[in-house]
């Protein structure tokens, strides 16, 4: 019986390590495009920069129309380039065509969301765990934004990475934004 308790005690231990090992990257945000959309776009991001010594992400994001599930998806996309260069591949990671409310619930709210404060750096709408839907129509802004990367994965490649969120109106584009990053070994 000692011999069990000794495994489930050193299992405990092993595993909240884990849970706690600190990222052993550091990420600086370089560059922010906008991508209209196919035919119509929806989505406008034309004036978000990523400026300063911080490398802080500011400006506005405006959704023409409140954006529900009925109608509107969202995917990801990412790319990385190991060595820094301009040769992005595609990664196995990213987020298929979702609905938009329960992309916004499962993926923003993780990952993107704890970076916001409300009414210092963004007046985006909080996004609830129960989840907001529809996301409404408005004009938003963010500034001197710094992403809070603690919960992201513990390991991303180095180099250069990019992920692009576009939206859709009944399967079609109706606009897009990409980030693209720095990613460095922590020194």
């Amino acid at each position: 019986m000692k011999f069990y308790v000794g495994i489930l005690i050193t299992v405990s231990c092993v595993c909240k390590r884990f849970a706690e090992a600190e990222q052993t990257y550091m990420v600086t945000s370089e560059r922010f495009e906008h991508y209209d959309g196919l035919q119509n776009t929806l989505f406008y991001a034309d004036n978000m920069k990523v400026i300063g010594r911080q490398r802080t992400i500011n400006g506005t994001m405006r959704f023409l129309e409140d954006m529900g599930d009925e109608q509107f998806m969202l995917s990801v996309e990412m790319w990385s380039a190991q060595h820094g260069d301009d040769r992005l591949k595609p990664l196995p990671m990213g987020v298929p065509r979702i609905r938009i409310c329960e992309g916004l619930k499962t993926y923003f709210v993780k990952i993107v969301q704890p970076s916001l404060v409300q009414g210092e750096n963004t007046d985006f709408p909080y996004i609830p765990e129960e989840g907001l839907c529809p996301l409404p129509k408005g004009e938003y802004y963010f500034k001197n934004l710094i992403l809070n990367t603690d919960p992201w994965p513990t390991q991303v490649p180095n180099g250069i990475l990019k992920t692009k969120m576009t939206f859709y109106k009944n399967g079609i584009n109706v606009g897009a934004w990409s980030l693209q990053m720095k990613v460095e070994d922590r020194t």
